[in-house]
């Protein structure tokens, strides 16, 4: 069936590959259009500004002095944007491509202290206003990210709406508890490359470098209609910085020193020469070379823990290669690696011990390869192909223990193309595929294969309204361990419908909604793990576990009040059939259950402005959810119902103020046996900066009351710590 269904993949691509030829050799006269991009206030050319002609796959970017070319325009009128990170976008209308005539204009942009309405490309797998999406969408640039000065960059992910992390385990409107790293409901990408364990389904956070991150877009609510598994609770896409025309060397040092505790019985280090600290250094050079851009990037990260037997030390080494052919196709290449030893602090002694661990000989080392190629090609105006290809190589290991593994192989790829043959038509579709291959004494030896044909469609019948169609078939088949006395193999496949709107019935106005089907298929992990001892209870293995099937249904309302400044309010309704959790029956054995039907319902509010010349700045996210299983007084394991950020900053000079405070509601249930104490989060960090040339100075204090809390089973958070740093840029 797997072999037939890929055939019949390949004859689609070929009828369509002939077809787009036939466009090709049909196209009319060409022309092109030129042009320069400037910064407004410095009156300085912009390197690396994109620039799209509207209806077409056709765009460019500016060169060192901010200058473009686009070639191969058929003769027409057409709307050009012009967006760049951290710039307020504009859109140039009616630009005439016609005989003997090249148009050329300049554009003025100006600097923007808040993303409005980003260009993004997650949503849909193709540029496009987020404006004009029916999905809830936020991007995080990386002058955000930066300034919560991460160490890890799951650090600065919670000042988004609805998000909260509970050590790797990213959770989005309670799609997800702390699942010890197995079974993510939520897709994360590098550069729209899944970087997923293939035995595991847990996001490898440890990939990513915070200095590497030009911005993170964040889409909330099931996206599986166009990601497939592991994106029912939401896709975050974190997209590298691109090798600049203009040569730039950036350099970060930060460093800190952790607090003693309230409880003195905290202090595990206290009689002890030992200084709690952490550190990290980050550098990134990037330029280009003819057609030829380059960025290489490193990282190191150490720190002795908070609490006792919790030291971790990692490296991270990447680069990115972007090479354009004169014909305005391009090719990427991107190649990530990453080491980490750390200490695995499993639970607590007791709660007057919370910092102390009885298991010290748990120590783990993790390991991540990944490296992913694309090739993208206009092949006419209003139609281009994307080919891509990746390999994963990760070792994580998991969070509850020392258990042997192998490294994880994922080798995929992915045919997509795009067909925009006006500005009120874009049809976007293509396969993807994956090839897994596991081994553990934990499961045995599992390899499994995955395709996915895919297809949607944006139509705005008018220039204030747009639908959205789309749908995704994934059929996923895990062959019998050939050591096992089971010889049958397991196969999961699903469909994932989606239709969304989205209305502009006045200029600063947003209505959209959305009704998608998402789901998750088991992973490996969950379904074979078997006869291993962890915290004194012993796992079984659940070959009868079925996939996750939800429906979310989305309405939301989004108004710039002014051009700094906007706010959202959205409402959602999320059903969920066989969710997957752990559970222990008997206090002694667990396995990876279907424990029945559940429902998320919630509201949410995003306020995000700056005002004063930019001066002052407030952001705002409130999220209230109800995250029940059918037929349970309480909340599911590690959900709360309330969720807030509130990030605060003043700059009246060179110097920057900034204050977040960031509140959960507590929790009800944990997974581990035992009477455990529930306790809200109410944690706030302050940051000075200092800003001199091309210097950046900082002090901060992170958790400043001290607060004593735990978001997952006998294990606490951060203590209060001092952190200080320099970055800069030339």
């Amino acid at each position: 069936m797997i072999l037939k269904l890929q055939k019949l993949v390949v004859r689609i691509f070929v009828v369509w590959f002939l077809f787009s030829l036939s466009l090709v050799y049909g196209q009319a006269t060409k022309g092109k259009i030129t042009g320069v991009v400037l910064d407004k206030n410095t009156q300085q050319g912009l390197p690396g500004a994109n620039v799209q002609v509207l209806g077409t796959v056709l765009g460019a970017s500016t060169d060192l002095e901010g200058n473009f070319v686009i070639n191969k325009i058929p003769f027409g009128q057409y709307d050009v944007r012009i967006s760049m990170i951290g710039y307020g976008r504009q859109t140039v209308k009616d630009v005439a491509v016609i005989v003997h005539e090249t148009p050329s204009f300049t554009v003025e942009l100006e600097e923007a202290a808040v993303e409005i309405d980003p260009v993004i490309v997650t949503v849909s797998k193709w540029q496009q206003e987020a404006n004009n999406t029916s999905a809830s969408v936020e991007v995080l640039t990386a002058k955000e990210i930066m300034s919560r000065n991460p160490i890890k960059i799951e650090d600065a992910l919670e000042t988004a709406a609805g998000v909260q992390i509970l050590q790797e385990n990213i959770n989005i409107r309670g799609s997800d508890g702390w699942t010890f790293g197995i079974g993510s409901r939520v897709l994360v990408l590098l550069d729209g490359v899944p970087i997923m364990t293939s035995d595991m389904g847990a996001a490898n956070l440890f990939m990513i470098s915070p200095a590497d991150i030009e911005r993170a877009e964040i889409v909330r609510g099931a996206g599986s209609a166009i990601y497939g598994s592991s994106a029912m609770g939401g896709v975050i896409n974190f997209i590298t910085r691109k090798p600049t025309p203009k040569s730039r060397t950036y350099i970060r040092a930060i460093a800190g020193i952790y607090d003693d505790h309230h409880e003195s019985s905290y202090n595990w280090a206290a009689g002890s020469d030992t200084i709690l600290h952490f550190n990290r250094q980050d550098f990134t050079h990037s330029r280009q070379i003819g057609n030829l851009g380059l960025r290489l990037s490193g990282s190191q990260s150490y720190s002795t823990g908070y609490t006792d037997h919790n030291k971790f030390q990692r490296y991270n080494i990447s680069t990115r290669l972007n090479y354009r052919f004169p014909n305005a196709s391009q090719w990427t290449f991107l190649g990530n690696y990453m080491y980490e030893d750390y200490d695995v602090f499993l639970t607590w002694l007791s709660q007057r011990q919370a910092t102390r661990v009885e298991e010290k000989d748990k120590v783990q080392t993790r390991t991540g390869i990944t490296l992913f190629t694309s090739y993208n090609l206009p092949i006419s105006s209003k139609m281009g192909i994307e080919l891509r290809a990746f390999l994963n190589r990760f070792n994580l290991g998991i969070q509850l223990g020392s258990v042997d593994f192998s490294p994880a192989l994922g080798l995929g790829g992915a045919i997509q193309g795009t067909f925009i043959p006006n500005s009120k038509f874009a049809l976007i579709y293509g396969a993807d595929f994956k090839f897994d291959r596991t081994k553990s004494v934990a499961y045995g030896k599992r390899n499994a294969n995955l395709v996915a044909p895919f297809l949607q469609l944006d139509w705005r019948p008018a220039s204030d309204f747009g639908l959205t169609f789309g749908g995704r078939y994934d059929r996923y088949s895990i062959d019998p361990d050939p050591n096992s006395n089971n010889s049958e193999g397991i196969v999961f496949d699903h469909f994932s419908p989606k239709v969304g709107f989205n209305f502009h019935p006045f200029e600063n106005i947003t209505l959209r909604g959305s009704v998608s089907n998402g789901f998750k298929f088991p992973v490996i992990f969950q379904l074979f793990f078997d006869n291993q001892e962890i915290a004194d209870i012993v796992w079984v293995a659940n070959t009868k576990l079925k996939s996750e099937k939800s429906w979310s249904y989305e309405l939301g309302y989004r108004e710039k009040i002014t051009p700094t400044w906007f706010v959202e309010f959205n409402a959602f309704y999320t059903e969920v059939r066989d969710m997957i959790d752990a559970r222990s029956a008997t206090g002694s054995t667990a396995n990876f259950e279907n424990i029945g039907n559940v429902t998320i319902p919630g509201v949410e509010f995003v306020s995000n402005g700056r005002w004063l010349n930019n001066r002052l700045g407030l952001k705002v996210n409130l999220t209230y959810m109800n995250p029940k299983e059918n037929g349970n007084t309480r909340l599911l394991p590690h959900r709360q119902k309330f969720i807030a950020f509130v990030g605060g900053s003043y700059r009246p000079g060179p110097f920057e103020l900034q204050l977040d405070y960031k509140y959960s509601s507590a929790q009800e249930r944990y997974l581990i046996p035992g009477t455990h104490q529930f306790v809200p989060q109410k944690v706030l960090d302050t940051q000075i900066f200092f800003y001199w040339k091309k210097f950046t100075f900082l002090l901060g204090v992170n958790n400043i009351f001290n607060y004593e809390y735990t978001l997952r089973d006998k294990f606490p958070e951060e203590n209060r710590n001092f952190i200080a740093g320099v970055t800069t840029e030339f």
